[in-house]
């Protein structure tokens, strides 16, 4: 049996894990439609000016904006619509029907919206005067030629896409995902789907994990669990870390006589984070097998939700070149007083009602419902005392 020596802090152990793990460095061409989650591995410079011709801003009437110093009587002479421009040249004394988005005809210099004009047969009466360029968007107004429009290294989302979209790029560089392996450990554990025997439960730590590992930005692949030996565990990782870029297993993180997270990774590499002080989520273990990061969570389902969210999320995003986009924080009043542990920071799921008090969900380490019913959890540091009721903390959103 190895016990567990002395316990680092939170902000230690996490420090140490990203100390160990280094940006993926290769790189795929994929489909844009695909590229949403993944962080651009090159600079994407627009090869066109947006819009690449000047355009109606408004729904209305392309004009001269001479022949509106004063009220004046246009003639309307044909139409423009968004992908159908007006293909003939406009004189003095007409206008054109236009919308938004449609190209600004020859001869117009301004557009007046419909809702300042009023239709009389084929003409329109203008009582407000114009003045050159009013709701037309130039050429080059949003992106020109030659700008970069994303940099290396940005986390893609809708705005990113669209951006790169606009300028025409079907096919873009980024960077890897991570390849991440998540299973459970213990003979009691089953995977849903199939029939319980006395003394078996469903795995549940490893579908929160895998939803806190993709979310973070991993690709994922899902082992059923590894029996409660050391030579199966052994196995395990040693064939997979030569093909993942981290391991993520709960369960054998303790000091029992069937845990044998530690000695499997500590013989076949490096355990850098041995236990942890915290409250539930103690037993974290975490080290190197050659290139590989290998976690093991603890084994009951808040205490491996809690750590997973603190120490698997930024260690993938560590890898996939998001880290500095941080998880979602918001402030909230605590609806009751919270008695501080005196050697260990605890983490204490809570929900937030209507007023934006927080109040703790937390029935137990082995309780899932613990993380199911809160939106995130609050942290408290180790000390002496108690936390009053009404105090603002930060809460850590999860969900």
């Amino acid at each position: 049996m190895n016990l567990f020596g002395s316990l680092v802090s939170a902000d230690d152990a996490q420090d140490l894990i990203l100390a160990k793990l280094k940006p993926i460095t290769d790189t795929e061409t994929i489909d844009l439609k695909d590229a949403s989650g993944y962080a651009l591995a090159e600079d994407i410079k627009s090869s066109m000016d947006v819009p690449a011709f000047d355009r109606a801003a408004m729904d209305g009437y392309a004009v001269i904006a001479a022949d509106l110093h004063e009220p004046a009587m246009l003639k309307i002479v044909g139409a423009a619509f968004a992908g159908k421009p007006f293909k003939g040249s406009l004189k003095r004394g007409e206008c054109i029907e236009i919308a938004t988005g449609a190209a600004i005809p020859k001869g117009c210099d301004a557009v007046v919206m419909v809702e300042t004009v009023q239709v009389v047969g084929q003409a329109v009466q203008c009582k407000q005067a114009a003045r050159v360029g009013d709701n037309i968007t130039r050429r080059g107004e949003d992106i020109t030629r030659g700008e970069v429009v994303v940099k290396k290294g940005t986390l893609l989302g809708p705005g990113q896409v669209a951006a790169i979209a606009i300028c025409g790029r079907p096919r873009i560089k980024v960077f890897r995902k991570p390849e991440v392996l998540i299973f459970t450990t213990g003979d009691e554990v089953v995977a849903p789907g199939k029939a319980l025997k006395n003394g078996q439960v469903y795995d549940c730590n490893s579908f929160a994990m895998m939803a806190i590992a993709r979310r973070a930005g991993a690709n994922v692949t899902y082992k059923a669990n590894v029996p409660d030996t050391q030579a199966a565990l052994l196995k395990v990782v040693s064939q997979s870390a030569r093909k993942f870029d981290l391991i993520v297993f709960s369960g054998g993180t303790s000091v029992g006589n069937k845990d044998f997270g530690f000695e499997v990774v500590n013989k076949l590499g490096d355990v850098y984070v041995r236990g942890v002080a915290i409250k539930p989520g103690k037993p974290v273990l975490f080290g190197t097998v050659g290139k590989c990061g290998v976690f093991g969570m603890p084994g009951y389902p808040t205490s491996c939700l809690l750590t997973a969210e603190l120490f698997l999320a930024p260690a993938v995003r560590r890898l996939a070149h998001t880290d500095d986009h941080h998880k979602a924080r918001r402030a909230a009043k605590l609806g009751h007083e919270i008695k501080q542990d005196k050697t260990k920071q605890q983490l204490v799921p809570v929900r937030i009602d209507e007023n934006d008090l927080a109040w703790s969900t937390f029935k137990g380490s082995g309780n899932i419902t613990s993380l199911s019913q809160s939106v995130g959890f609050i942290s408290i540091d180790a000390g002496d005392g108690v936390i009053a009721k009404g105090v603002e903390l930060v809460v850590n959103v999860i969900k």
